[in-house]
């Protein structure tokens, strides 16, 4: 018997060396695959298929890349490596050709105060701010608040208009800048719906 399993273990194992040996020579090409990474606890379902408009509560502001002529009265200027941005209530613009064109802003620009309307987001023990796909990070205990990249696992309540829907591995996803958001099922929000940071890893 310890004969027998002694064989069927060294047979185990030289099948696997096969195919790993097969794996890294049978084919030279490199394909990518995008694998999702998903972490949220409070998340019941995600959905195949995305509901096609997220903006809810942004419904009535402009879409992302809108240019326009003349800034906002009373428009604050945010610096970020010698780039200015221009700020108000919560919407940024960056210096256009034909004006002023809406952006996401980049991380490491700060603001002083949070722009009405803003949400509280929590990922694990961490308490962000959120406002029209913009992330935020209290600098400190003052009232300077950072720019940050979207937080994995972080549920939102509503997307500014101006993303993709882009399919990954036959699921729907928001694709906001360079950040993917799932739809999701959840508890306590306006229609049990919310908008989860996921990432897409590239594997070869």
């Amino acid at each position: 018997m310890r004969k027998l399993n002694i064989i069927v273990l060294f047979l185990l194992v030289t099948t696997q060396a096969v195919i790993a040996q097969t794996a890294n020579t049978g084919n030279k090409k490199k394909t990518v695959k995008l694998v999702k990474a998903h972490r949220a606890t409070m998340v019941l379902n995600i959905h195949d298929t995305v509901g096609k408009k997220a903006q809810g509560r942004y419904a009535d502001l402009p879409k992302l890349g809108t240019v326009i002529g003349t800034l906002p009265v009373h428009s604050v200027v945010v610096m970020k490596d010698s780039t200015p941005y221009y700020y108000k209530n919560g919407l940024y613009y960056l210096p256009h050709p034909k004006g002023f064109q809406l952006i996401l802003p980049p991380a490491g620009c700060r603001i002083n105060g949070l722009p009405i309307g803003y949400r509280r987001v929590r990922v694990g023990e961490k308490i962000y701010f959120y406002y029209f796909g913009t992330f935020y990070e209290q600098a400190g205990s003052s009232d300077n608040y950072e720019i940050i990249k979207a937080p994995d696992g972080a549920i939102v309540d509503a997307l500014p208009d101006g993303y993709k829907i882009q399919k990954v591995d036959n699921v729907e996803y928001y694709l906001l800048g360079d950040t993917y958001y799932a739809e999701v099922d959840v508890q306590n929000r306006d229609y049990n719906i919310g908008y989860e940071v996921v990432t897409i890893i590239q594997t070869y």
